[in-house]
């Protein structure tokens, strides 16, 4: 691999929800490795779909490499994982931190309500996604996934155990908004046959409680 083409998958991985992950690679002879798997993913996917390139480039094949490489160099997946894992979550936090900020909001439901189509659509496409939305209304928003984009290719490459770790990012991301409860209680990447995504507005049936 050139230098300079080395360069620019390693822009790429630091700039991923792995690039904390990346970093804690001391070895030059582990990031070679990881850098190695991470550019023939590239390669073999078809990345011209902006959306979906977002999540493959950003996200799961940066996971697939490192899991990979790092294994080829010795790592025992356990360790490979948890390396991943931290990365992942961490990269999450931010968007906790601003879910955590708007839901001090007193119209944040409201508002939610909108959010949550909007960013489903423009960020999670049926081309990699298979949503049923249930209910959205002032007590709760609430849709299935049956098929999803992280599991699937997961599946292909042979780790669906990383699957799991995404599934926790939106925990992270999403568990501790005031006045909303987080809850989703099934995952495709936990072995359920579906996701049931659900938010329900706490402060409405505090009021309702109230009323009674």
């Amino acid at each position: 691999m050139e230098v300079r083409e080395s360069m620019n998958l390693e822009k790429k991985l630091q700039k991923s929800r792995l690039g904390e992950a990346y970093a804690g690679i001391h070895s030059d002879a582990d990031r070679q490795a990881v850098l190695r798997a991470y550019d023939a993913l590239l390669k073999e996917n078809d990345l011209s779909n902006k959306m979906l390139a977002q999540h493959m480039a950003g996200s799961i094949l940066p996971s697939v490499a490192m899991y990979r490489g790092l294994q080829e160099q010795g790592w025992k997946p356990v360790e490979a994982r948890r390396l991943i894992r931290t990365s992942v979550l961490n990269a999450s936090k931010p968007m906790a931190k601003f879910f955590q900020g708007l839901g001090k909001l007193p119209f944040f439901f409201p508002l939610f309500r909108i959010m949550c189509p909007a960013s489903t659509k423009a960020g999670y496409g049926p081309e990699g996604w298979q949503f049923e939305w249930k209910r959205n209304d002032a007590y709760a928003i609430e849709w299935d996934c049956h098929a999803c984009l992280y599991a699937n290719v997961f599946r292909r490459y042979g780790v669906p155990e990383l699957t799991p770790i995404f599934c926790e990012s939106d925990d992270v991301m999403y568990g501790s908004i005031p006045g909303t409860r987080w809850g989703r209680t099934k995952t495709i990447g936990r072995g359920n046959e579906l996701c049931n995504f659900r938010f329900i507005n706490t402060r409405r049936e505090n009021q309702d409680e109230k009323q009674q």
